[in-house]
């Protein structure tokens, strides 16, 4: 149990400002019922952006990324409002991040893109539409290619979708993760 739950605080880890939060994190979650909200929660998060991990791992495709971040977020929208229907991906990844998103992080969000040809930056809202499209793109036409984040050196410009991306999908990540933890303690 203490190596399943040290997996658990990895990931988490730096979401927390300390360890020590990660754990009595993990730990809250580890102690619901097996089938409550947040625990389930807990570990899709970590299951769907693992998942994101490792195809980067494998070659660097972001929309590939994107896809299991977004998937992630629908997942632990529905999961919060207790949702058991189909379909309404978008309306629940949209309230993912307008429920959870925390101020720092919606700032860093806000600032993550520009518009072309007018360099402005989009708004919160916008910037989800995007990578939502994104997640269709690979869904529906299974193009994984089209799109780059900040490689950590440059801001990338990105044609298909008239946008430069100034964050890196690193920083998209923790980004996710941080708003999951969020939802979870919601339901804590």
């Amino acid at each position: 149990m203490a190596e399943i739950a040290g997996k658990w605080v990895s990931f988490y880890g730096p979401a927390f400002p300390s360890r020590a939060e990660a754990e009595a994190f993990v730990e809250r979650c580890e102690a619901a019922p097996t089938t409550s909200p947040a625990k389930v929660m807990m570990h899709q998060v970590q299951r769907l952006v693992s998942l994101g991990d490792e195809l980067a791992e494998i070659s660097r495709r972001d929309p590939l990324q994107v896809l299991f971040l977004v998937i992630c977020a629908e997942c632990v929208a529905k999961l919060e409002a207790g949702f058991k229907g189909e379909g309404k991906s978008k309306p629940y990844v949209r309230k993912f991040f307008s429920a959870f998103l925390s101020p720092t992080d919606g700032n860093l969000l806000s600032n993550a893109f520009t518009r072309l040809p007018a360099l402005e930056s989009l708004t919160v809202e916008e910037a989800v539409d995007l990578l939502y499209d994104i997640r269709c793109d690979v869904v529906h036409e299974g193009q994984y290619w089209e799109f780059f984040f900040h490689d950590g050196d440059c801001t990338m410009f990105n044609p298909t979708y008239k946008v430069c991306a100034h964050v890196t999908i690193g920083q998209l990540r923790n980004l996710v993760v941080r708003t999951a933890v969020r939802a979870i303690e919601a339901r804590l």
